[in-house]
């Protein structure tokens, strides 16, 4: 298990959320046509869904991290380290952004959004933070809330998987309900905001990657080596909901998100030791994803839009403040943790 692709697979999905994000914010919002091969390209990018790759991934190495060692003194400093320092870093910046463009007052609402930044609710916004950028900040960071509820649910759910699996996919099933009534509802009522950025529709995918931690041994032999056999269920499911338009039911959605996880941990056993021969042990993952929204808002504001050589800046400066936040920042804070799973890292 210690030849893997994890760091590879992360990197992956960061890259697509960039990609996502900086064609809609500085090129489609903007009245950018895209050209029939990008906008293909864009289409295709759009199943490969980063942030679900990141749940499904962390259910499995988080638990992996605690069945190792379950001393929950250890568990909660290594997700700290893990996780705060690259951060509170990128809220120091952002904070540093928006008083230079004059959207920052120390006020009541400041200091509510600092705290909410600073703990577990990243994805509170200010108002008085509307008028920059895309209006949020660092949007991005919605998910952070969404991991850091995962790491505090986790205790219970290793116990439940113990002692009472019944509960355990009940859970399961609630948030997979959940993530349906998601998909479909509209975002401008204020409670189906809120359980978009909750924990509560992610859960599945999160106790997903715990499954396959758990049944390793017993799923190994269909994904060990079998990422390329995956990818042809992938490519035909995907391709007939695309050309027959067919809507997305219950039914579909348990098939999309059974293919899209074997689909995803075959990757991670496939072509062993591929992530290392390319990144050498780096992980510049993290870094990418909390820093490019920050590129992406400057540029917005600056209104250096509508034209593919700013998307190429926003993909260029993400990628180089990820890479500084890896080596000058998380690197240094991982070397602090205990009982790492891999000689790599773990998310």
């Amino acid at each position: 298990m210690k030849k893997n692709n994890f760091d590879l697979l992360r990197l992956i999905a960061a890259l697509q959320v960039v990609l996502m994000h900086t064609t809609k914010h500085v090129l489609l919002e903007h009245n950018y046509n895209l050209n029939v091969f990008w906008a293909s390209v864009i289409k295709i990018l759009s199943y490969i869904e980063g942030v679900p790759i990141f749940f499904l991934i962390s259910g499995f190495l988080i638990t992996m991290s605690y069945d190792r060692n379950s001393n929950l003194r250890d568990y909660i400093q290594n997700r700290f380290l893990r996780i705060f320092p690259g951060l509170y870093l990128n809220i120091f910046l952002g904070v540093i952004i928006l008083y230079y463009f004059g959207y920052l007052h120390l006020n009541l609402e400041f200091f509510s959004w600092l705290i909410a930044q600073l703990t577990i609710v990243q994805f509170y916004n200010a108002e008085m933070f509307r008028g920059f950028g895309v209006g949020v900040i660092n949007g991005s960071l919605w998910t952070i809330s969404v991991e850091l509820s995962f790491y505090i649910i986790l205790p219970i759910l290793f116990i439940l998987f113990k002692k009472q699996k019944v509960f355990f996919i009940i859970i399961s099933l609630v948030s997979f309900f959940i993530w349906n009534y998601d998909l479909n509802n509209t975002k401008d009522v204020f409670i189906n905001k809120l359980v978009h950025v909750s924990i509560l529709p992610y859960i599945f995918l999160f106790i997903i990657g715990i499954c396959f931690y758990k049944f390793f041994n017993k799923v190994k032999i269909y994904i060990e080596n079998k990422f390329v056999l995956w990818c042809i269920p992938f490519i035909v499911f995907n391709s007939v909901i695309y050309y027959f338009s067919i809507e997305a039911n219950f039914f579909i959605n348990i098939l999309k998100w059974f293919i899209f996880s074997f689909l995803i941990f075959s990757f991670v056993f496939s072509f062993k030791n591929l992530s290392y021969k390319i990144l050498y042990g780096n992980d510049y993952t993290y870094g990418i994803y909390i820093y490019h929204m920050l590129v992406i808002n400057i540029l917005v504001h600056l209104n250096f839009v509508a034209e593919i050589k700013y998307f190429v800046i926003a993909i260029v400066l993400s990628i180089i403040l990820g890479i500084f936040s890896w080596h000058f920042i998380e690197k240094p804070m991982l070397k602090l943790k205990k009982h790492s799973i891999f000689k790599q890292r773990e998310k």
